[in-house]
C-alpha cells in the first residue's frame, strides 16, 4: 500500500520525501521495496493459523493478564510478565493481548476488585499516621503513629507525635523492631522511600515493600481503621481540648476495644488480637527469603530494557517472593 501511494504521489509531482517522512519510512527502504516488487519478491504472505502450542501459550498469558487486570496498576505488573515470556511471543502480539484483556476486564460488572491478603501474621507489617485533635499542650497538629500487622489488622505498636515524616517513621520502626517483633516484609508509602529507611529494614533482614507510585496516601484498609479511631474521639463531642495523657488513655481503650473486644467474623468469631496471638506463623527461612528478593531485584534492575525505579523494583521483587513462598492469596471479587 505504501508503494502504490508513493507512486501516486510521484505521478502527481508532489513531495515523495515528505510523504515518506510522515510515515517514518526512509527513502532507501522505499527504494528497496520498489526493487523487490519489480522483481516479484515482495509478496505479502497470508496469515497462517496459530499452532496448538501457540494457542496454549496465549491462553496461559491471557489468564495471568486477567489476574493482573483485576488489581491496581495493571501496567506495573505487565513488565515482569513480558520479561518472563519475551522469548516466546512477539511484542506486538503481547501488547495486543494486553489491550484486549484490559478492555474485557473493564467491561465486567463486579462488586469488588481482586484483593490480596497475607496468609499468616508477621508476614508483613505496615506503618500509618492518624491525625489527632489539637489539645492544650500542643496547639498545633498531633498524630498517632501506628504499626499494624497486615494479616489480622491488629495494632502492634503506637505512639503520639507532633511531627510526621521519614525520620519519625524510621525511629518508630526501630523501636518496634527492638521489641523483637520483626516481619518478613514492611509496607510503607513513598514518603519513606529513603536510603536510610531501606538500610534500617535490610539490617534487620526485612524486605522493603513500598507502595506503588501515585498510591493513595490513606489506603482502604488503613482508612477504615483510622475512621474507627476518629469516630471514637468525636463521640465525646466537638472541640474536646484533650491533654496528651487523656488522649493516650482514650486511644489505649479505643484500640483495645477495636482490636481485642470486637469479634470479627473473618477470624471465626475471634478478635484481631486473639487471631494474631493464636494463628500459626509462616515457616520460612528469613535469610533465604531476603536473598531471593535481593537477587530478583538485581536481575530486574540489570535488564537492558529496565524502566523500574529502585523502589519499584523492590515492590515487584517482594510480590514475586510472596507468590513463590505462597505467603499471599487472592480473595477474588466478593459478593456483598
Amino acid at each position: 500500500m505504501i508503494l502504490e501511494t508513493g507512486r501516486e504521489v510521484q505521478g502527481l509531482g508532489c513531495d515523495l520525501m515528505g510523504y515518506l517522512g510522515v510515515l517514518g519510512v526512509s527513502p532507501s527502504t522505499f527504494g528497496f521495496w520498489a526493487r523487490e516488487q519489480s522483481e516479484g519478491r515482495l509478496i505479502e504472505q497470508p496469515p497462517r493459523p496459530p499452532t496448538q502450542e501457540e494457542e496454549k501459550l496465549w491462553a496461559e498469558i491471557r489468564q495471568k493478564m486477567r489476574d493482573l487486570a483485576h488489581r491496581r496498576h495493571y501496567t506495573f505488573g505487565l513488565i515482569p510478565l513480558w520479561t518472563q515470556y519475551k522469548e516466546r511471543i512477539a511484542r506486538e502480539k503481547f501488547r495486543e493481548m494486553a489491550r484486549e484483556v484490559r478492555r474485557e476486564v473493564n467491561r465486567e460488572k463486579r462488586n469488588n476488585l481482586l484483593r490480596y491478603e497475607f496468609t499468616h501474621p508477621d508476614v508483613a507489617h505496615s506503618l500509618d499516621f492518624v491525625q489527632l485533635p489539637p489539645g492544650t499542650q500542643y496547639p498545633g497538629r498531633r498524630y498517632m503513629i501506628r504499626i499494624l500487622d497486615d494479616c489480622t489488622r491488629c495494632t502492634l505498636w503506637k505512639a503520639i507525635t507532633k511531627h510526621k515524616g521519614m525520620y519519625v517513621g524510621a525511629e518508630a520502626v526501630r523501636k518496634h523492631f527492638e521489641g523483637g517483633c520483626i516481619p518478613l516484609l514492611f509496607k510503607f508509602d513513598l514518603e519513606f522511600a529513603h536510603s536510610e529507611f531501606e538500610k534500617l529494614l535490610l539490617a534487620h533482614q526485612v524486605v522493603p515493600l513500598p507502595n506503588p507510585p501515585r498510591y493513595p496516601q490513606a489506603n482502604g484498609k488503613n482508612e477504615r481503621a483510622n475512621k474507627d479511631v476518629r469516630n471514637w474521639l468525636q463521640s465525646f463531642g466537638p472541640e474536646q481540648d484533650w491533654t496528651t495523657a487523656e488522649l493516650q488513655k482514650e486511644l489505649q481503650f479505643c484500640i483495645t476495644e477495636f482490636d481485642e473486644l470486637t469479634e470479627r467474623a473473618m477470624f471465626g468469631g475471634t478478635s484481631r488480637r486473639k487471631a494474631y496471638d493464636s494463628m500459626e506463623r509462616a515457616k520460612v527461612d528469613r535469610a533465604a527469603f531476603l536473598k531471593d528478593a535481593i537477587d530478583f531485584r538485581r536481575h530486574l534492575l540489570m535488564r537492558p530494557e529496565n524502566r523500574l525505579s529502585p523502589m519499584q523494583a523492590w515492590r515487584v521483587a517482594a510480590k514475586e517472593m510472596l507468590k513463590k513462598y505462597e505467603l499471599v492469596r487472592y480473595s477474588g471479587p466478593q459478593e456483598v
